[in-house]
């Protein structure tokens, strides 16, 4: 072999060695930039989980407070149809009361009418007998 030839084979394989080192090269910067495209859609898609976690965590705070709220609207419409039935019942006990009363004052005024009316005839009957007594009494003083 001549130093052309040698020089021509080690060219060749330096160009060989060269050109597979460029393909390698280029291979690891294409994964490279592959990989940190991966690694940008990693956090990318983290940060997508942190937004829907915080979504999910702040719908399920607005639902537990509007349950809250719909129990205290519950418990209030409950006590106020207890004090509601109370007062009616009030009402009832105190209009059956009063019909009571009246009844009762009715009574009482008709046994005093009457009462009061007994009370004159044994009064007129009183008067009577005393003008009686008085008249007789007259009656023998005269005769003396």
């Amino acid at each position: 072999m001549n130093t052309k030839e040698l020089e021509k084979v080690v060219k060749g394989a330096v160009e060989e060695v060269v050109s597979k080192s460029v393909k390698d090269a280029t291979s690891v910067f294409a994964k490279i930039k592959e990989i940190n495209a991966l690694k940008e859609e990693i956090e990318t898609l983290k940060l997508e989980k942190r937004v829907k976690e915080w979504d999910f965590e702040k719908r399920e705070m607005e639902i537990e407070h509007k349950i809250g709220l719909e129990r205290k609207r519950q418990e209030f419409e409950k006590d106020e149809a207890k004090r509601l039935a109370v007062v009616e019942v009030r009402e009832e006990n105190l209009k059956a009361q009063e019909a009571r009363f009246d009844e009762q004052v009715d009574f009482v005024t008709k046994r005093f009418t009457e009462e009061v009316g007994y009370l004159k005839d044994i009064v007129g009957q009183v008067l009577a007998c005393v003008q009686g007594i008085k008249e007789q009494g007259n009656d023998s003083d005269v005769g003396k």
